[in-house]
């Protein structure tokens, strides 16, 4: 059963450069929909998720994940204040945007951390 929740490290690299792919064209397709958001809005939203893309690669090439993780937590109590504070999420997106990204990096996260926590195996 090991084996089969184990990956090599070959695999591994290849699953966090497919996942880093598929999310990266996801949060771009979603950021190309936001045409009414205001500029200033967007760019805060940019920022916000350039932000999050950062510590989701720094999760997979770290060698000391202690900064990262507390990097990550700030990340996650941004995001989470743009989802629970109706001040910090930005003017003019639509909530049902602003889920859907949300979902994205924490669909995002999740397959990261699976990954990374997996065992690597020989061969």
């Amino acid at each position: 059963m090991k084996k089969l929740l184990s990956t090599t490290a070959g695999s591994k690299f290849g699953s966090i450069d497919g996942l880093n792919l598929f999310f990266g064209a996801l949060l771009g397709a979603n950021l190309g929909t936001m045409q009414a958001l205001p500029l200033y809005q967007y760019v805060k939203l940019v920022v916000v998720l350039a932000g999050a893309v950062m510590v989701l690669r720094m999760i997979s090439t770290a060698e000391d994940r202690r900064h990262v993780f507390a990097v990550l937590a700030l990340y996650v109590f941004v995001v989470a204040g743009m989802l629970f504070i109706p001040a910090f999420a930005p003017k003019g997106l639509p909530e049902s945007d602003l889920y859907k990204l949300i979902a994205t990096l924490a669909v995002w996260l999740a397959c990261v951390l699976v990954v990374e926590f997996s065992p690597i195996r020989e061969g």
